[in-house]
């Protein structure tokens, strides 16, 4: 483990160590002892629905490739999306996603080029639609919400929104800034071709866009899903509505890059934000951590392929 890994965690401990001084811990235990394990079972039903989803939505993508026959099946391609939610879920930023390439490989269903097109590709755009989910929560609870909340929901948002726009600018348009950049810098330089490479497959992927948006509004239907069916094992009174809206406005916190995959941070958040909409504190903490372990159990399915 690497010096910035650990100092991750260490951050991550010490926003834990932070919340739990604040909250009483015995209400976190007996809001743990309530939850209702069949909202849970359905929540993880949701969840994985929206595995599924994504997982279509790679190997449709992959087939829309034409340089070269790809001999994918559907399944090759779950375990590979799952391989990359589990290391998702352990990494900064999320950034554990892109081995999902890696594992397409090793079941020899496409190369890395091929395989970071279909990821990437629709990333820019996915990036830009949670901005504007986020910003439809924000108006929806803007009376709720603390002001102090702010900074860094707009960091994050406005970090989001770079990221999306330059990665759509840079696959999805055939400007040759970004490519002459790369090749002047000597240590990205040797990626070059492979940068061109996948420039050039995600212009194949583009006619698909209607496609990643539908698919992406399913996802994003299912999530809310999944929030609103944990809401409901603790006994919570929050709308699927509330849920839906709450979502990509505080899953934007995961992808802070301070402490793995959020680790702490988003918890923080979903604790703050549920609580300042009439959510014992100690259950809001209980949801946040219920959101992360639903999420892990189901993408652990992904372990097969790292043995």
């Amino acid at each position: 483990m690497n010096m910035k890994r650990e100092i991750q965690i260490i951050i991550g401990l010490l926003i834990f160590a932070l919340l739990f001084y604040k909250i009483d811990v015995e209400e976190v235990l007996a809001a743990f002892s309530r939850v209702s394990l069949p909202y849970f079972g359905l929540a993880a039903a949701s969840y994985f629905c929206y595995d599924v989803f994504m997982a279509f939505r790679l190997h449709y993508l992959l087939s829309k490739l034409r340089v070269r026959k790809i001999k994918s099946s559907f399944k090759d391609s779950f375990f590979a999306h799952m391989g990359g939610m589990i290391a998702s879920d352990v990494t900064p930023a999320r950034s554990g996603y892109l081995l999902t390439p890696y594992f397409l490989r090793k079941g020899g269903n496409a190369s890395i080029t091929e395989g970071f097109a279909a990821i990437l590709a629709p990333q820019g755009f996915e990036f830009v639609m949670k901005v504007f989910g986020g910003f439809l929560g924000f108006l929806f609870f803007i009376s709720a919400l603390d002001s102090s909340l702010l900074v860094p929901l707009s960091v994050a948002a406005a970090v989001f929104l770079i990221i999306g726009v330059v990665t759509l600018t840079a696959l999805w348009t055939r400007e040759e800034l970004s490519s002459s950049l790369l090749f002047k810098i000597p240590v990205l330089k040797r990626f070059g071709s492979g940068y061109n490479r996948i420039k050039d497959l995600s212009f194949e992927i583009k006619s698909a866009l209607p496609a990643i948006f539908a698919i992406y509004m399913a996802c994003w239907l299912l999530m809310g899903l999944q929030w609103f069916f944990l809401a409901k094992a603790l006994g919570t009174n929050l709308s699927f509505v509330a849920c839906f809206l709450l979502h990509p406005l505080i899953t934007l916190l995961a992808f802070v890059p301070l402490t793995p995959a959020g680790f702490g941070i988003m918890e923080g958040g979903t604790a703050a934000v549920f609580h300042m909409l009439g959510v014992n504190v100690g259950v809001a903490l209980t949801f946040s951590l219920l959101v992360r372990i639903n999420c892990i159990i189901v993408d652990a399915i992904g372990l097969r392929m790292f043995f």
